[in-house]
């Protein structure tokens, strides 16, 4: 991302990597607002994880493909060009493929712990 510009701005494909080893990948922060409620990102992840939601989150798969269980409900699948809206407050589990990538706005009250 270029600090100097109005407009925050990366390819998803090009950009720096930084590496995210508790989600099995690596992440790429395009913007983080100045109260930490809202955050743009691409992440790169793998793996089976559990967790309550602590944020809103907004999925756009750019790669792979990921099921997707929220406690009480049908699993569903995502895939290249999907995407869904998930609930701060969702018991959900996430189980990516190996090459697994998505682009992601976070949204949250409170300051996102990230």
């Amino acid at each position: 991302m270029s600090e100097n510009v109005t407009v925050p701005r990366f390819n998803v494909h090009t950009t720096d990597w930084t590496p995210l080893p508790e989600l099995g990948g690596h992440e790429a922060i395009l913007y983080k607002s100045e109260d930490g409620r809202r955050l743009a990102g691409s992440f790169r992840e793998s793996g089976r994880h559990t967790m309550k939601m602590p944020f809103d989150e907004f999925i756009y798969v750019v790669a792979g493909s990921t099921r997707i269980t929220v406690e009480g409900e049908d699993p569903f699948d995502l895939g290249v060009g999907d995407c869904c809206y998930l609930k701060e407050g969702m018991e959900v589990t996430f189980e990516h493929s190996e090459d697994f990538h998505d682009v992601t706005v976070l949204i949250s009250d409170q300051p996102i712990e990230y």
